[in-house]
């Protein structure tokens, strides 16, 4: 396996070697961790006793982790999914894809991740590692057509149902595989979403071919969407632990058997809906089955520190843990039995201290819990208030590898390393941040105050000055629940994060990389 690192480092720095490195070198840094990324699927800030000490769901391997780590309080996911994938791996907006502003994926289309562009994993193969995605994709997959002629309308179709179109006996075009993991194994989207079946390295390990009716029949209920195409012996139930034994089974091989580090990018699909916690974990929390279902998600995450324990490599792995986005709104619009209860009515708070909902503008559909873990170099149980986006982490890993990156990768992110290690911890690394409402619509963050533009839905409107919109303005400091528009009060500042906005929509990036950067 050393060989075959070095040669992937080779061919990596050689087909690096005209870029212009986007990295500057005056720091000290220490080569090659493990690195772990665990993503929650729709968990809530308020959620972890960790950032909610009035949380009445148990967390105590993530408080843990909290402890020995580094806990950020002003890191922010996109407000949805795809978008908030898309970001972590590339370090780009979603919105400048082909999916557009509020851009979701069709759940057959292909992948969004482009060709040409340059992922996480991709990065980190460069160096040496091993890499690999256990759990939900959600960012397309091109699965091989019988009727080509019906591609394009996969692509847009959210709701695609001819089924015996798509030739799941064959390895798929471009999945996961493609984008820079070694090995994956996991779903294509979401826990309700088709096709209800494991996937691993871009073929499934089932043929689907059950339909919801057909499995209601037999078991006598389905958690997933009526429209489902199963494979046999597939279940909701059986997600989680599904996942969470895969992941240790990556962790221990790829700890054990490789001479090189490991990236393991492990993206659970709870608590997303729906709601479906084991039997041994109903009645764990004080927050109805929702939070019981993060009980079971905190269960697992302690299952794979304790194996990091157990291997002996907890000093030589920087483990990272967040969400997707802020919680779903429990109270309006979905099937009871997805639900299972509204947290509501426990008096449970998952976007505490703020307000919003998933898809959202507001801060709890996107501000997450966001904590990083490296024994020995971290500063264990630390807080720290720099604004970071998901963007980030690309060029934050690079940075940490001291790997150059070329300004036509991460155009949106910028390195929060200098945190890490208590060097730097400004408000911001960024200038600003933007944020995007599952219905298109745009809001701009710049240190303390949040900009938010209503009415233009795509960039192209948000760019013209005929569309109608009205901006509103918070002070996230004084007012974090965003009640008071200060807008009327401080014109020239919306004037100035209007345009500034509009500048990161036309010019493709929001880094503040110039074109002619020299280390």
């Amino acid at each position: 396996m050393r060989n075959q690192g070095a040669l992937i480092l080779m061919f990596c720095v050689l087909a690096t070697a005209l870029v212009v490195p986007a990295i500057a070198s005056d720091k000290k840094r220490i080569q090659g961790p493990n690195i772990i990324m665990i993503l929650a699927d729709d968990m809530g800030y308020g959620d972890l006793g960790a950032y909610n000490r009035d949380s009445k769901i148990p967390t105590p391997h993530l408080d843990r982790l909290a402890a020995e780590g580094l806990k950020f309080t002003d890191a922010h996911s996109a407000s949805f999914c795809t978008p908030s994938r898309y970001a972590l791996l590339t370090g780009r907006y979603l919105w400048r894809t082909r999916l557009g502003s509020g851009g979701k994926i069709a759940n057959f289309a292909g992948t969004v991740i482009e060709p040409n562009r340059t992922t996480l994993p991709q990065i980190l193969q460069c160096a040496g590692y091993y890499t690999a995605l256990v759990g939900k994709w959600h960012l397309g997959i091109d699965w091989r057509l019988h009727d080509e002629s019906e591609r394009t309308l996969i692509l847009d179709d959210p709701n695609y149902q001819n089924f015996k179109n798509i030739d799941f006996h064959s390895p798929a075009l471009r999945g996961p595989k493609d984008c820079g993991f070694d090995y994956s194994f996991g779903t294509a989207g979401s826990a309700e979403m088709n096709p209800s079946t494991f996937i691993e390295n871009n073929r499934v390990k089932a043929i689907p071919t059950l339909t919801t009716a057909q499995v209601r029949e037999r078991r006598g209920e389905w958690y997933g969407r009526d429209d489902n195409i199963i494979a046999e012996g597939y279940s909701m139930e059986a997600l989680v632990p599904t996942l969470s034994a895969k992941a240790l089974e990556v962790l221990e091989t790829a700890a054990r058997s490789q001479n090189r580090p490991f990236f393991l990018y492990y993206a659970m699909t709870a608590p997303h809906n729906p709601i479906v916690p084991n039997q041994e974990f109903v009645g764990s929390s004080r927050a109805g089955s929702y939070g019981d279902f993060v009980v079971e998600l905190d269960h697992h995450v302690g299952r794979l520190l304790q194996k990091i324990d157990e291997i002996g490599i907890e000093r030589d792995t920087l483990v990272i843990f967040t969400s997707d986005n802020g919680p779903v709104n429990r109270t309006k619009g979905y099937q009871q039995r997805w639900v299972r209860g509204d947290v509501q009515i426990y008096g449970h708070e998952s976007n505490s201290p703020f307000v919003g909902w998933k898809g959202g503008l507001q801060e709890g559909g996107h501000r997450v819990p966001f904590i990083v873990r490296w024994t020995g170099h971290i500063t264990p149980n630390e807080t720290c208030s720099t604004t970071i986006s998901f963007t980030d982490l690309l060029p934050t890993l690079a940075d940490l590898l001291h790997l150059p990156i070329d300004r036509d990768t991460a155009e949106d992110g910028v390195s929060f390393y200098p945190a890490l290690l208590r060097d730097q911890r400004p408000a911001s690394f960024h200038e600003a941040i933007v944020h995007n409402h599952i219905n298109g619509a745009f809001a701009l963050r710049q240190g303390i105050y949040k900009l938010t533009v209503n009415g233009p839905k795509t960039v192209s409107e948000a760019l013209d000055s005929s569309v109608s919109s009205s901006l509103a303005l918070h002070n996230l400091e004084t007012d974090p629940k965003e009640e008071i528009d200060i807008a009327a009060q401080h014109p020239k500042l919306v004037s100035e994060m209007h345009e500034l906005l509009k500048k990161y929509l036309r010019e493709g990036r929001s880094d503040g990389r110039s074109p002619h950067f020299q280390n």
